[in-house]
């Protein structure tokens, strides 16, 4: 199977993981509920590991679902290796 079949599948594949996951679980797995009095929306990523990512948002923190970070990764790299697989193509033609 050739680069261009192989980005397709992983970028298939993540979309479906990515939506599933996001529906079935929820795309955040939790946030802190704090109140702020003049919140400035300031999004910041703070912490990554295997159980997903931490994100800030000025006030409150939400972990996110680590199946929706993964299907993500995952349609990127589907995108990155067909991409790569049509220029492949292109420059032995």
């Amino acid at each position: 199977m050739g680069l261009l079949r192989w980005g397709m599948v992983c970028f298939g594949v993540g979309v479906f993981l990515a939506s599933v996951a996001g529906v079935v679980g929820g795309v955040t797995l939790g946030c802190t509920e704090v109140f702020c009095e003049n919140p400035q929306p300031a999004f910041a990523v703070t912490g990554v590991s295997l159980s997903g990512i931490a994100v800030f948002d000025g006030c409150n923190t939400c972990q996110l679902n680590p199946a929706v970070v993964g299907g993500l990764v995952l349609s990127v790299l589907g995108v990155v290796v067909g991409g790569v697989g049509i220029v492949g193509d292109l420059t032995h033609e």
